[in-house]
């Protein structure tokens, strides 16, 4: 199929599962593009439209918890520290190039990505169990961001210093409340205590999810709770949304 190849308005429609209202529902909002020729009919980037429908969420948790995970296009997976801090970087620059969008929410999410990703890469140079770097994707229209790794996990981490910790959940509480020293093995606690922070006190929700516990911050003021699931994930898997 030609990458560039441009579908009316009904067809696009069929594609993503929805009425033809919604499409002109979402191009008033901003959330999708639609191209409009000197007769006034819409068109589509069938390009853009396989990145809208893509469910970042499902393809982090698949590359998450997976035996064999799958293959990922280039632009989600960042195998090294530099590759995923340009990144992040390039996402803070577009979000606040997007009309309307608040500057100061930019920085606070380019912030939160930026340590949930540093946290990653610090703890398992040179011992990743699996498969090096990190899941990184994000779509602006649909207000979400997604983290993953398949590396030791949080519990793991912290037992270097903390090796009295017993499960996955005490884990992650000890990760996002207790302040630690600045020491190397301690970076992932302090890193969270700062996302947790920032979230709790703004209008971005966060999914944080390590071993099979949880860690759930509504959007707007919510505050941390620590739960447990019934999945495991060796390393680390993360939903911001705002």
């Amino acid at each position: 199929m030609n990458e560039h190849k441009k579908v009316r308005i009904g067809e696009a429609a069929t594609i993503l599962g929805v009425s033809i209202q919604t499409l002109r529902n979402w191009e008033k909002s901003g959330k999708l593009h639609a191209e409009r020729s000197h007769g006034g009919q819409r068109s589509y980037d069938m390009d853009a439209l396989k990145r809208f429908a893509l469910e970042l969420p499902v393809w982090g948790l698949a590359w998450a918890k997976s035996e064999v995970p799958p293959h990922l296009p280039p632009e989600y997976y960042c195998e090294r520290p530099d590759r995923f801090t340009s990144r992040d970087a390039r996402m803070g620059i577009e979000l606040q190039n997007t009309h309307g969008f608040p500057q100061d929410l930019a920085s606070l999410l380019t912030l939160i990505a930026g340590e949930i990703g540093d946290n990653s890469f610090a703890h398992n140079v040179g011992s990743w169990p699996n498969i090096p770097g990190v899941f990184f994707g994000y779509d602006i229209p649909k207000r979400v961001i997604v983290l993953a790794d398949r590396g030791r996990g949080v519990r793991t981490t912290l037992q270097q210093i903390r090796p009295e910790l017993s499960d996955d959940m005490e884990a992650l509480r000890v990760a996002f409340t207790e302040v630690l020293s600045g020491r190397s093995p301690e970076k992932r606690g302090n890193g969270l205590k700062v996302v947790r922070s920032i979230a709790e006190s703004s209008s971005i929700g966060l999914l944080f999810r390590s071993g099979i516990g949880k860690a759930i911050i509504p959007k707007h003021l919510g505050k941390i709770r620590i739960e447990i699931t019934d999945e495991n994930i060796p390393g680390t898997y993360a939903v911001i949304t705002y």
